[in-house]
């Protein structure tokens, strides 16, 4: 843009023409000097600008600018890439600030419900000395079953917060992952006779051995497996599958439950999403399980996916590579 003493110049010029001023010659030349050294201040001053906003902007280090604004050329381009820049800081400082308030909110109500259930049964029993021996084991067990929930949400709080933050290691070795699927399944054993369920195993192909934590991935199958028999029908099945793929091995949690409805299943991996709140509550659970497994498996440069339809049963599997 022009600064606005040419503008001014201009005007004053087209005056003294009309007045056929004797003063029109050397007017016009102290014009021309002097219009000529404030264009030359004007454009220093804004290629100055420029180069500080350019700075600015290079500073910013957000990928979304630096493919389209990384170099402006001009004023109203590096304004417009600053005030994009900054725009998007507002969006992103909003999104972080509803996941806090949201974050905060859902632990505040997952602590919550065992808490006082816990201060429910205890009250009970200090304010009734004379409660008979059964009533009052009864619920010192259920105090000590919501002490134990308490204790799970916790931990696993603490185990995502470490894995996001970097602070756990994984040990990756070779093991063999069908003597793993053999354990979690018999530690399911107890859960799915409970509902009459049956736990099956299948391994296709020859050579079972994966690089991965072992430790780590134990939980992975056993919160999925967990999550089938909890979800599970009466009478149905859970099915851990291995099959070969190359150079990987590909591991199945599958079942015939009730299903996840296609609107919610791009959120089942969300820290404390629950298709149906009630229930969940009701059979227990952080509401932490699936969003460990997504953690872990990521951790190992891979990614679980879910097939699932509502009514008929659900599908995880996720890869890992072999060791043969």
């Amino acid at each position: 843009c022009k600064p606005p003493f040419v503008y001014l110049a201009t005007i004053i010029m087209v005056i003294l023409i009309l007045l056929n001023s004797d003063l029109l010659l050397l007017v016009l030349l102290f014009m021309v000097m002097a219009t000529a050294v404030v264009s030359l201040l004007w454009f220093l001053r804004e290629r100055r600008l420029l180069r500080s906003l350019q700075a600015l902007i290079a500073e910013e280090k957000m990928e979304n600018l630096e493919s389209k604004h990384s170099n402006p050329k001009d004023m109203k381009e590096a304004l417009r890439a600053l005030f994009e820049t900054r725009k998007e800081e507002l969006l992103q400082l909003q999104r972080l600030e509803n996941y806090r308030r949201d974050y905060i909110g859902n632990v505040a109500h997952e602590l919550k419900t065992p808490i006082f259930s816990i201060q429910g049964y205890i009250d009970s029993v200090l304010d009734e000395p004379d409660m008979d021996e059964e009533t009052r084991e009864k619920f010192l067990k259920r105090a000590n079953k919501n002490a134990s929930r308490l204790g799970q949400i916790v931990s696993d709080l603490d185990t995502i917060t470490k894995y996001e933050s970097g602070f756990l290691v994984l040990n990756v070795q070779a093991f063999d992952m069908l003597g793993l699927v053999n354990e979690v399944a018999e530690s399911l054993e107890l859960q799915a006779q409970e509902k009459h369920m049956s736990i099956q195993v299948h391994a296709q192909g020859e050579g079972k051995m994966v690089m991965g934590d072992r430790d780590r991935l134990a939980q992975v199958l056993t919160n999925l497996g967990f999550n089938s028999i909890r979800y599970g029908v009466e009478g149905g099945n859970t099915r851990f599958r291995l099959s070969n793929i190359g150079e990987r091995m590909m591991i199945e949690v599958a079942d015939n439950g009730i299903g996840i409805p296609t609107e919610h299943q791009n959120r089942v991996f969300e820290r404390f999403f629950r298709v149906d709140k009630h229930r969940n509550r009701a059979t227990g659970g952080s509401g932490l399980g699936l969003s460990i497994c997504k953690h872990i498996v990521e951790a190992h440069g891979e990614t679980i996916d879910l097939i699932s339809t509502e009514g008929a049963g659900s599908v995880f599997t996720f890869s890992l590579k072999t060791a043969d």
